[in-house]
């Protein structure tokens, strides 16, 4: 709160998961929602900056799209995917204790307005990715054509969930199990309520 206070000429939009918070109410130039449609965001030419986690779903969005981030990756994959963009110069990376410091987040954010390297480096990756000598899916039509013919059947290139019985593809088995250990508990946590308090009704009749 305290950077977009102090850079009021800058528009935020913070996806935000409390509904109706007001915790921004003060600041004109901060947006709140519960939701923000993440293409349509990073397709808008206003965009300069996006700020990430670093998940490959929005990695992989940033790249194709050719927008600047700055990424504060928190756990999981996400440090890879975060060091990954940046390799190409169109990020920057903090870590999760950089939000303790507002500076860092000021400082990063003032890089990437000021230094025009890093929106053109973002859009050079995302034009070599549209520019492939083979797109992903021409790859993947021809590897379906031309192996079979020349290897026979690829049992590795069949997906196994398409096998998998109704019971299976939705955990339906594994669900019963979950309810039924949660209605035993419940059924023995009912019984030793009902003894307690029972025996608590006989000793004050005595």
């Amino acid at each position: 709160l305290e950077v977009f206070e102090s850079m009021p000429d800058t528009t935020f939009i913070w996806k935000y998961e409390e509904k109706g918070a007001t915790l921004t109410a003060h600041l004109k130039n901060v947006y709140l929602s519960t939701w923000v449609p993440q293409n349509a965001l990073l397709g808008d030419s206003r965009l300069t900056v996006f700020v990430t986690h670093g998940g490959l779903g929005s990695v992989t969005e940033l790249a194709h799209m050719g927008r600047a981030a700055i990424l504060i990756p928190i756990f999981g994959d996400q440090t890879r995917n975060a060091l990954m963009f940046s390799k190409h110069g169109g990020g920057i990376v903090l870590i999760k204790d950089d939000l303790k410091h507002p500076m860092k987040l000021k400082d990063a954010l003032h890089s990437m307005f000021k230094d025009a390297s890093y929106s053109l480096n973002a859009k050079r990756l995302s034009d070599m990715l549209l520019n492939q000598p083979i797109s992903p899916n021409s790859f993947w039509c021809n590897t379906q054509n031309s192996q079979p013919g020349q290897f026979g059947r690829l049992p590795n290139l069949d997906p196994y969930g398409r096998h998998l019985s109704y019971i299976e593809y939705f955990l339906i088995d594994i669900v019963l199990v979950f309810a039924s250990v949660l209605a035993i508990i419940c059924f023995v946590v009912v019984r030793i309520f009902r003894k307690c308090f029972s025996r608590s009704t006989k000793s004050k009749k005595d």
